[in-house]
């Protein structure tokens, strides 16, 4: 067993996926007003996109960090655009 001894990638990653994906359900239930229906139909799609972005960091054999910033903080900014975008197309 792997004994965490800082925050990796991974776990970096999935706070952020699990962060984004609650205020996503919460922005889109309260503030939207999305009806239940859709937004139980859809939540299922976007549980497992969000779950996906877990295992992002370890898909690339890549340097640890790019242009002196690591790699985790590129998915962490693409996971809040991708909200953003989600929560704007229900907006329209």
């Amino acid at each position: 067993m792997r004994r965490i001894t800082s925050w990796s990638d991974e776990i970096k990653i999935a706070g952020v996926a699990a962060i984004c994906l609650i205020g996503l359900t919460v922005v889109l239930k309260n503030i939207v007003n999305v009806s239940p229906e859709v937004l139980s139909r859809d939540i299922i799609i976007y549980i497992i996109i969000y779950s996906g972005f877990w295992l992002l960091p370890s898909l690339g054999e890549g340097p640890a960090k790019i242009a002196g910033v690591d790699r985790s903080v590129f998915g962490s900014a693409f996971l809040v655009i991708m909200t953003v975008a989600i929560i704007t197309v229900y907006a329209i």
